[in-house]
């Protein structure tokens, strides 16, 4: 068996296995909440091999390794990746180990460390064999290789002042690599001993643990590390000399492997031939910087998730139990800030999982929903009291976060966030459209690129009515994407844009994000977005409440839509809010009228890797229920009941066979995989976060502002006024504005009060957003004073007037109205009136985005939000709700990230 730990390490070893000649043979093999896929390697010795993941950490690891050694009962056991390398091994060198230690053994006391030496050598005739692989693979390798010893430790190490170099070089001077995996594995392989196992440790060098380990994976370090150990151990396989079973109960030969993974780049499946039909050429990628003379045929297996399916309501009272011992009423909460696609699954699971024992404290998951990016900011800048309650654990939708965290962090944030986090499950982004007009660009046979899409977003104009497509009735080629700075998907589609421009898969640089044309490229992309969102519920709600009203109506909002893949397969399967929600309007219904489908863009994608990032600081209680949860998460029994439903992937990146949900019927295609994009290092993610509102559709925005006498109403337990309340909310309102925009102010209550004959007052013409505008602007809206009742509805009639007349069809057009009451004036238009004008399909689409603001905003329907949805739903935009007026900040946080 092959055993690796990470993603990175994975995929090298399964890469050469498969170029020396490897082959699938068999159905898969099952070990608890794992199973390890087949293969047969042929040659000198035949082989089976099986391929599988460990997981991180010593523990782990020798849990892991013994359950499969005992079921599969191998001849042959190799773990191999990466590590930071020591002494005379640099980085691109390969380490095989002639010792393992144990190397934080010992005991610590006020005379400094005292070591408990404990160590493991591999069979003599195994390493002498890896001792001529070396010699013969020397002159074809980018680094040396080394027969040195290993130390093995529970502590990712990356400063040169890191207490554990002391150790090393006091106790273990001759080690030549340091790694977190060896001493678990070489505890498994030492306990069959007697079987005649033949074992082997082999470690590419990655970094030197010297605080430079980022510099080393931009410059490709872990991928070059992974590739020559993999290398090696393969080499080594073929050459080893092993009398074969005969004949074989069990397989002859077994290798588990585990590949070191980027933070923030989820697995990746294995590649299937690609079946759409691509116009125009395709560039060659090179897979393979070491050269491998190999004639056997080689065998793997790969330890994965179950990934059946499963029935949402299936009875939880037989989840499969954790590993932890139930308690009774809890006295201490883990709590897990999840992004919204995700955290209602999460909390059913956590629900299901119960309070836990450990130590004397009974620990209970509680999950709140928090938005990937509103999260990353709290967290780097330290996480405040208004911020909600503290995580202990945090799960965006994708890694980059955790990436953007760490780049953003404070000197009160910097110690919170790991190196690395595992996936909960994992979903390919993907660019949605409904059915037919999909069905017009001939899905599933053909497919497009992020080059087709910006070449289609330079040519929008009346797209679909062109002689091959022939549907002018759908007008314009419009585009959805949420906003990068908040939102997964749109931060991985801005991604994936840049990667096409620059023509490749990975390292992407600043100087490639500053060059013109890669920015015009990503900006002509941008051009055919409607607006912007910082969830994807803004897009799916408003195309299910299109398709209601009727079959063909979803066209004519949006042509295409930035999604994850389990978003499409979810909204399909009858979720509004494309996925398990009991939100007010998420909750699941009958499946659309009109589908989505997804493409999946030929020239790359990313994946969202649902991290579980386990944030430092946590007591000792949380940290063994944090691990506890993530295991049973990973179960194939949760998987299939909590998550498979709705359109997820597992945690490896595989999709569910025969699921109901991730199939063509459901609108995507899980057995083509797209070319995976890597994630961009820290500082780029940021220095592109840094330049979007450069790069965005400029928006034309008329803020509108609720004046009447209610606004003074009191908050008591702030001590201050509602209007008072809003004004501290200016920075929100106008701070995300740039010189790109035009932006306007008007203030209403009642024409008696105004004294006029209209209901509201402009304050500040729409204009470009310049020093002297945004000045203007903050001016009047510190002088906001309230009085009057509420003359909403000609308000916004004349609003939308007016935005229509100043119209810039380059620019995302839309109204912000708030409002603390409902309509008073019993002389205006009716709401019905008021709806028809906003609709009117001949007249330029300006988009409505309304916030109830305070507990009696729009009081006649129960919930406060029946006429300023429709009102909202008329103008294509979104209602937002801040009936908690304490929320103001985060709720227009939210609004403006359209635009």
């Amino acid at each position: 068996m092959i055993f690796t730990a990470l993603p990175v390490e994975y995929e090298k070893v399964e890469r050469h296995l498969t170029a020396a000649g490897a082959t699938r043979s068999g159905p898969d093999e099952r070990d608890g909440g794992t199973r390890a896929a087949v293969y047969e390697l042929s040659g000198r010795v035949p082989w089976r091999v099986y391929l599988a993941r460990t997981g991180t950490g010593n523990t782990t690891t020798a849990t892991a390794v013994s359950s499969w050694l005992a079921k599969v009962q191998p001849e042959a056991a190799f773990f191999v990746g990466i590590a930071a390398g020591r002494k005379d091994a640099l980085p691109r060198d390969v380490v095989i180990a002639e010792t393992v230690y144990e190397y934080q053994r010992g005991k610590q006391s006020e005379q400094g460390f005292h070591a408990r030496p404990r160590s493991w050598e591999p069979p003599g005739e195994v390493l002498g064999t890896a001792e001529q692989v070396a010699q013969d693979l020397a002159p074809l390798l980018t680094g040396r290789i080394h027969v040195k010893p290993i130390a093995s430790g529970d502590t990712v190490i990356d400063s040169p002042y890191a207490p554990e170099h002391g150790i090393i070089r006091t106790h273990y001077e001759d080690t030549a690599a340091i790694e977190t995996e060896g001493a678990g594995f070489a505890r498994a392989v030492q306990s069959r001993a007697s079987t005649g196992l033949k074992w082997l440790l082999i470690r590419g060098i990655s970094d030197l643990a010297d605080g430079d380990k980022k510099g080393l994976e931009a410059a490709g370090g872990q991928q070059d590390a992974a590739l020559n150990a993999a290398h090696v151990a393969v080499r080594v396989l073929l050459a080893l000399d092993v009398e074969p079973s005969a004949p074989p109960a069990r397989p002859a030969a077994t290798l588990s492997l585990r590949m070191p993974r980027k933070p923030g780049r989820p697995p990746v499946p294995p590649r299937a031939p690609r079946r759409r039909a691509v116009s125009g050429p395709r560039r060659r990628r090179l897979l393979w910087g070491v050269p491998l003379v190999a004639t056997a045929t080689v065998i793997a297996v790969v330890a994965v998730q179950s990934c059946g399916s499963g029935d949402s309501t299936a009875d939880d009272d037989h989840a499969p139990a954790a590993s932890l011992a139930s308690c009774g009423e809890a006295d201490t909460f883990l709590r897990i800030a999840a992004s919204v696609d995700k955290s209602e699954s999460l909390r059913r699971a956590a629900k299901a999982y119960g309070p836990r024992r450990s130590g004397s404290a009974c620990v209970e998951v509680v999950v709140h929903d928090k938005n990937s990016g509103e999260a990353m900011r709290a967290l780097a800048r330290g996480w405040e009291e208004d911020d909600g309650p503290r995580p202990d654990v945090w799960s965006p939708a994708g890694g980059a976060w955790l990436s953007l965290a760490r780049t953003n962090a404070t000197d009160k944030s910097a110690g919170l966030f790991p190196e690395r986090a595992e996936p909960i499950v994992t979903s390919p982004l993907t660019v949605a459209m409904p059915r037919p007009m999909a069905e017009v660009l001939e899905w599933p046979e053909n497919g497009f690129s992020w080059s087709e899409l910006a070449d289609w977003s330079r040519n929008a104009k009346g797209f679909w009515g062109e002689k091959d497509r022939g549907k002018p009735e759908w007008g314009d080629f419009t585009l959805g994407k949420t906003n990068p700075e908040y939102s997964t998907s749109g931060l991985n589609a801005t991604i994936g844009a840049f990667y096409a421009a620059t023509g490749t898969t990975g390292e992407l640089s600043k100087g490639r994000l500053d060059d013109a044309g890669n920015r015009d490229f990503v900006k002509d992309i941008e051009q055919s977005a409607v607006h912007y969102g910082d969830t994807t519920l803004t897009f799916t709600a408003n195309l299910r409440r299109a398709d209601e009203e009727h079959k063909d109506k979803a066209m004519s909002y949006i042509s295409a839509v930035t999604l994850e893949e389990s978003t499409v397969a979810a909204y399909n399967a009858g979720h509004p809010c494309g996925a398990l929600s009991d939100e007010e309007g998420c909750e699941e219904t009958t499946k659309p009228q009109t589908p989505l489908v997804s493409f999946y863009p030929e020239d790359g994608i990313l994946f969202s890797d649902h991290p579980y990032i386990k944030l430092n600081g946590r007591a000792g209680a949380k940290e063994a229920v944090a691990d506890d949860f993530l295991a049973y998460l990973h179960s194939p029994e949760i998987f299939a009941r909590h998550f498979a439903p709705y359109g997820f992937r597992t945690h490896e990146g595989t999709a569910p066979k025969n699921s109901p949900v991730l199939n063509e019927a459901h609108g995507v295609l899980p057995d083509t995989p797209p070319d995976p994009l890597s994630t961009p290092d820290d500082d780029v993610l940021k220095h592109l976060l840094d330049i979007w509102p450069v790069l965005r559709r400029p928006a034309n925005v008329l803020l509108v502002i609720d004046t009447s006498a209610s606004m003074n109403d009191e908050i008591v337990s702030a001590g201050e006024s509602k209007l008072q309340r809003l004004k501290r909310a200016e920075t929100e309102l106008f701070g995300e504005f740039t010189r790109s925009d035009k932006v306007g102010l008007w203030k209403f209550s009642d024409a008696e009060d105004l004294g006029g004959v209209t209901d509201y007052r402009e304050l500040v013409p729409v204009g470009p957003y310049d020093q002297a505008r945004s000045k203007q602007l903050s001016d009047n809206f510190r002088a906001l004073e309230a009085e009057g009742a509420t003359g909403l509805y000609d308000t916004l009639d004349a609003a939308t007037k007016a935005m229509r007349k100043d119209y810039d069809p380059s620019a995302i057009n839309a109204i912000v109205l708030l409002t603390d009451g409902r309509n008073e004036d019993r002389n205006s238009l009716t709401e019905q009136k008021l709806v028809q004008r906003i609709k009117d399909p001949s007249e330029p689409v300006v988009r409505v985005f309304t916030i109830a603001y305070g507990s009696d905003a729009d009081d006649r329907d129960r919930k406060g939000r029946s006429v300023l949805q429709r009102i909202a739903d008329a103008g294509g935009g979104q209602a937002y709700e801040a009936h908690d007026v304490e929320t103001i900040e985060k709720v227009i946080t939210s609004v403006i990230s359209n635009f």
